[in-house]
């Protein structure tokens, strides 16, 4: 077969290449990388079902449209099909800056057109509640309290508050230094009640004097390189770890069980029902594209719209006849 050509070592090296120059020069973060190889896996799959691991720089235009093809009669979500074809062509695009294939076959392919859904955004009512929910007389409180108040204050994406360490902190200045999407830093506001919660979630770990120097901006040494974030037994918290604290308090609180990236659609969509410059709002959450925080605009305006709708006394007498 014409996708055995190479060796299976060859051929799977191709994916390895690729995959480690993700995490060692774009600075991919590890969930991204394995969201790439499993979509890339996916296309092996169907072109040789018995290692996953075809002739990588034989493939064409062909055989992908054959994939995508297959993806539609599985019914699988625009999205996702979109999502697959963006790895694949960001793979062939590697194999031909590096030498390995001539052309890229995934060049001017299109995946169905995906609707774009608003993203679920709490109301600031319900924020509230959750965040004033914390029981601040608990170490466990105080930590969970201190996680929603630097996500939402700060418009952080889940790997960004995972990634702070004490080094980040600058408590006069009131801002965090944040490590987005391919390792680029940024400045992020922490004002307001997020300093308040997060001093005293570092209290319960922290001796007296780190903490003074912390809030001094006077914190050198290997303390600077310290997690912000640790759980209550002293192990770095993971990605499901805060996932779970999320979902737990939000529920309690009776607003669902929400999600880090909620309370990040959240600061966002807030921010512009207060009138915030789009392009602020852009740069405060991290965003290449500015159309990616536009979608943020419209849901701010559907909210408007549900607010007139049901508070407008003239909102439901369409059609009726008004006077001058």
């Amino acid at each position: 077969s014409r996708y055995t050509a190479l060796t299976m070592t060859e051929s799977a090296n191709d994916l390895t290449r690729f995959l480690d120059y993700l995490r060692a020069v774009e600075g991919a973060s590890e969930r991204t990388i394995e969201a790439y190889g499993r979509d890339l896996r996916a296309l092996g799959r169907l072109l040789d079902e018995a290692t996953a691991s075809p002739d990588w720089r034989a493939i064409g235009r062909d055989e992908l449209r054959r994939f995508i093809a297959a993806e539609r009669r599985l019914e699988r979500a625009p999205s996702t099909i979109a999502r697959r074809l963006s790895s694949i062509r960001a793979f062939f695009r590697f194999l031909v800056r590096s030498g390995l294939r001539e052309d890229n076959p995934a060049t001017g392919l299109r995946a169905a057109r995906r609707r774009r859904r608003l993203p679920r955004t709490p109301g600031e009512e319900l924020v509230g509640r959750v965040l004033d929910s914390c029981d601040l007389q608990t170490e466990a409180g105080r930590l969970d309290r201190a996680v929603l108040e630097t996500i939402y204050g700060g418009g952080l994406r889940l790997s960004e508050l995972l990634g702070l360490r004490l080094g980040d902190l600058d408590w006069p200045g009131q801002t965090l230094r944040v490590r987005g999407k391919g390792n680029r830093e940024r400045l992020v506001p922490f004002a307001g009640e997020a300093p308040l919660a997060l001093q005293a979630c570092l209290a319960d770990r922290l001796t007296r004097q780190t903490i003074e120097q912390l809030v001094a901006g006077q914190l050198d040494g290997r303390s600077t390189r310290l997690p912000v974030f640790v759980d209550t037994r002293g192990k770095a918290m993971t990605p499901r770890s805060v996932q779970r604290l999320v979902a737990r308090v939000t529920a309690a609180a009776g607003g669902g069980r929400l999600s880090p990236h909620d309370l990040r659609h959240a600061f966002a969509t807030h921010l512009l029902d207060h009138g915030a410059d789009l392009r602020g709002v852009q740069e405060l959450l991290g965003h290449a594209s500015l159309s990616t925080t536009q979608i943020y605009t419209q849901v701010s305006v559907a909210r408007l719209r549900e607010s007139f709708d049901g508070a407008h006394p003239r909102a439901h007498k369409a059609g009726r006849e008004d006077p001058d």
